[in-house]
């Protein structure tokens, strides 16, 4: 599905072309160089707004994740990725593919993709957005609430919400890395139930998913002053 946003520069909007080329390139670049196990795809649903939780451990997450995984149920999916892949050398390759860009140290500059992200969801697609924020491989970051609480906001209605692990075995040399795809089970946001709180718990799953631990406790409820001052 392709959408514009109201943004000074709008977003391309996707292509089916480009998203069946990622899904061609990650289905041959997972093939030489992992060996992939995918497990709970059943949970995914096939249609409707879906919001996919997610850790990042490195750049392959996306195409593998998409090619190996969330394609086999649905090409409408879309993830937040870093600005940098935004860049006019890409030639909006990874605009097309659904990515919407994200500035990671001042989120404020991305309040119109943002709201494309929300405007996305909302319209019935997938979306897959990374709670850390950053890449960390093999341990968890502190998840941030503010993206999630930004694009969620106050639903309608319960909003289904899909946590996904993405694990990483190096197996020695001259062998592929193992690759282990979990989907968990299929979540959905009340309209009055807490962000912080719901994001915590998924977090926990998250890395349960990915066979890590969590190590943060609850806080109490903190602002994130970036997408606090977007929010407001």
């Amino acid at each position: 599905m392709s959408s514009k946003s109201s943004a000074q520069k709008p977003h391309p909007g996707s292509s089916e072309l480009a998203r069946k080329a990622l899904r061609w390139f990650g289905r041959l670049y997972g093939s030489l160089f992992y060996k992939t196990e995918v497990y709970g795809l059943e949970n995914v649903p096939q249609t409707g707004k879906v919001l996919v939780l997610s850790k990042h451990q490195r750049n392959d997450d996306i195409p593998l994740g998409l090619a190996k995984a969330l394609y086999h149920r649905r090409m409408d999916i879309w993830a937040i990725m870093k600005d940098s892949l935004a860049a006019p050398i890409f030639m909006d390759y990874f605009l097309k593919c659904g990515g919407i860009p994200l500035n990671r140290k001042e989120p404020r500059k991305s309040k119109n993709d943002l709201l494309f992200a929300k405007k996305v969801l909302n319209e019935g697609n997938m979306l897959v957005i990374f709670p850390e924020q950053t890449t960390i491989p093999y341990k968890m970051g502190k998840g941030r609430p503010g993206g999630f609480r930004f694009i969620v906001g106050k639903p309608e209605e319960p909003l289904a919400v899909l946590c996904l692990g993405l694990e990483y075995k190096p197996r020695g040399f001259l062998r592929r890395t193992s690759f282990i795809v979990r989907a968990g089970k299929l979540r959905h946001f009340e309209p009055d139930m807490d962000h912080e709180d719901f994001l915590h718990d998924c977090m926990h799953e998250i890395a349960s998913l990915t066979s890590l631990k969590y190590p943060f406790e609850q806080a109490k409820k903190s602002a994130d002053p970036e997408l606090e001052e977007i929010i407001g």
